[in-house]
């Protein structure tokens, strides 16, 4: 199957144009990793965003998995607003295609089709805020733990 096949169905570009669908997949390139092969280092220099096409893998952070994610899924979206170091290692944990779109090339794309890089943001900041909401979620309930264990301790 092509890379714009792939790409096509892939929900953070499913609103894009032929056009700019084509725009982005001349952008970035495929890349195959088996079980148990390393993707992303934690520390490293973060310059691309993933796409997961096919697959999954998993991200950990300091040896701790956090996170697992399929087909339809992204990670990396920070290195799209500037290179900086990668908070978590995202291993395979089965065979798994990915497409990786490095941050100099989504500059690139900005610049040449501003309306494929904008629309391939809105949704990265979608995605993101919905994150943000259910780390918000999480941290609300540590904290009502923590003020229940500190109730039952007095």
């Amino acid at each position: 199957m092509s890379t714009a096949r792939l790409l096509e169905h892939h929900p953070l570009l499913a609103r894009l144009g032929p056009e700019q669908l084509d725009h982005i997949v001349a952008a970035g390139e495929l890349e195959t990793f088996g079980p148990g092969e390393v993707v992303v280092v934690e520390g490293s220099l973060g310059d691309a965003l993933y796409l997961v096409l096919t697959g999954r893998v998993e991200v950990a952070k300091g040896g701790h998995p956090l996170a697992r994610l399929v087909a339809g899924e992204f990670f990396g979206e920070m290195a799209l607003v500037e290179p900086a170091p990668r908070s978590a290692t995202v291993t395979a944990i089965e065979p798994s295609f990915l497409y990786r779109l490095p941050y100099i090339q989504l500059q690139a794309l900005l610049r040449d089709d501003p309306m494929a890089g904008t629309a391939l943001l809105v949704e990265v900041v979608k995605t993101l805020s919905e994150r943000l909401r259910h780390a918000n979620r999480l941290v609300s309930s540590v904290g009502h733990l923590a003020d229940w264990l500190a109730g039952s301790l007095v």
